[in-house]
């Protein structure tokens, strides 16, 4: 019998084998670790004592996320202390938001930092609003919709630039009388010449590289530079819009000798003969330890208590360096929710003879990164309720109020020469952005911020 036969027969003699399939059942669930717990059923025997365990389920967690754990039924005994010393508005704090502890530690709180003006505040006896009679509007300059930004063309920047510069040579030519002369025509006499301060290089603008740039209609868009020698004093930035008087020998180098007084602001009158109360914050409103925005709670209480006219809040709410919102830990709200949220408590708890005025913020998680900024699209509407945008000018009975949540003066100051040192910096920088009639003066912003021209 050959190998083959023998072969053939013994498979023949042998008795069938029948594959048994284990069928398991995967329930549908909507939570991911029961769907893993389940697919582990079916591969683990019933006598296995791995299963006696699986009653106790370790939460799916990544390393970075922690699932906030909600109690339903809270309990308290009458002897435990609360781990409030108030209760946190749950609409304007996340789910999982714990108390600060360095806003609960803070030393002088409710004190006075500095008074403006004191000697003429010794009548004032009640700082209450009103309570109504305030009419507040917005000026035809702030931005009321969105706009299409990076979409400017280098003629427009131009043209928007130069536009800027001739208002204020004739300004400065109408206070100080004449009419100012080409700065690169050479001038061997004493001439007065305005334009805008620039840098020849890339680098930070120092006393040996001002250079002014003249007006289109006046001086043709040139260039020249400026010998500062002469001058006992000076304070320039570049962007500054300033008037020279001096010499020009060579018509590419203007030696100046005085800097002319810069326009002043006019100056406005109240159409009401009763006093307006405006109250005036600005973000961010939450410590950098929490989320739970006990600093716009206790602004909140103080609003119910004095009922000022104006309520001004001025960005960031939702703050993008906020190290709690870099990791995204604002529990189970979108920070488009987060911010809207608050907007809705601040204008449910405020007095209806309050007016509220909000301005967002480039550090605002929810609004968009650009200077000039539109002001905050949200479907919340309200008699006593204005959105505004950064920088904008408010119109309160009569008087203007410029506000801009951007920190202009620490751009300024990082670009700023003077000459001699040891003057009142803070007090010269701010005197910058009156006399500019400018809510951004310097030409290129820095690397933080985000700017158009169009201010």
């Amino acid at each position: 019998m050959s190998k083959f036969e023998m072969f053939k027969m013994s498979k023949v003699n042998q008795s069938p084998v029948v594959k048994k399939e284990r069928k398991s059942i995967i329930k549908a669930t909507t939570h991911i670790g029961e769907l893993f717990d389940d697919i582990l059923d079916a591969y683990i025997p019933e006598s296995s004592p791995i299963r006696t365990s699986q009653s106790q389920k370790r939460p799916l967690e990544s390393p970075g996320f922690r699932v906030p754990k909600i109690s339903k039924t809270p309990t308290r005994t009458s002897h435990q202390p609360s781990r409030l010393s108030r209760s946190i508005p749950c609409s304007l704090s996340p789910v999982n938001a714990s108390p600060s502890q360095t806003y609960s530690q803070r030393k002088g709180s409710g004190d006075v930092v500095n008074t403006f003006n004191e000697g003429g505040l010794s009548t004032v006896t009640d700082w209450s609003g009103q309570g109504g009679g305030v009419k507040i509007s917005l000026s035809s300059s702030s931005l009321t919709k969105p706009y299409q930004y990076m979409f400017q063309k280098l003629s427009a920047k131009a043209e928007s630039l130069d536009e800027h510069l001739e208002i204020m040579g004739e300004m400065l030519a109408t206070q100080h009388g004449g009419q100012f002369e080409n700065l690169a025509k050479p001038s061997q006499g004493e001439c007065k010449v305005v334009g805008r301060v620039c840098c020849d290089s890339t680098g930070k603008m120092n006393a040996c590289s001002v250079v002014l740039e003249g007006s289109i209609d006046v001086s043709y868009g040139k260039r020249v530079s400026v010998d500062l020698r002469a001058m006992d004093k000076y304070a320039l930035f570049p962007g500054q819009i300033v008037a020279f008087e001096g010499t020009n020998p060579t018509g590419r180098k203007f030696i100046p000798t005085k800097i002319l007084e810069p326009v002043p602001l006019k100056k406005r009158v109240m159409t009401s003969d009763k006093p307006v109360t405006i109250f005036g914050a600005c973000g961010p409103y939450s410590s950098q330890d929490s989320l739970s925005y006990e600093p716009l709670a206790d602004l909140l209480t103080k609003v119910q208590e004095e009922l000022p006219d104006v309520l001004i809040l001025l960005g960031p709410f939702v703050d993008v360096k906020h190290p709690l919102v870099e990791k995204c830990d604002v529990g189970e709200m979108t920070l488009d929710e987060l911010f809207e949220s608050q907007i809705r408590h601040i204008q449910q708890t405020i007095p209806d003879s309050t007016n509220l005025v909000i301005v967002p913020s480039q550090r605002d998680a929810a609004c968009s990164f650009v200077y000039p900024q539109p002001p905050p699209n949200f479907n919340i509407t309200s008699p006593n309720l204005t959105f505004a945008s950064d920088p904008c000018v408010l119109e309160v009975n009569g008087v203007s109020v410029a506000m801009t949540s951007t920190d202009v003066l620490f751009h300024l100051s990082s670009e700023e020469i003077s000459h001699p040192p040891g003057s009142d910096r803070m007090g010269r920088l701010a005197g910058h952005l009156l006399n500019q009639h400018n809510f951004y003066l310097y030409t290129l912003p820095l690397r933080t911020s985000t700017s158009t021209t169009h201010i």
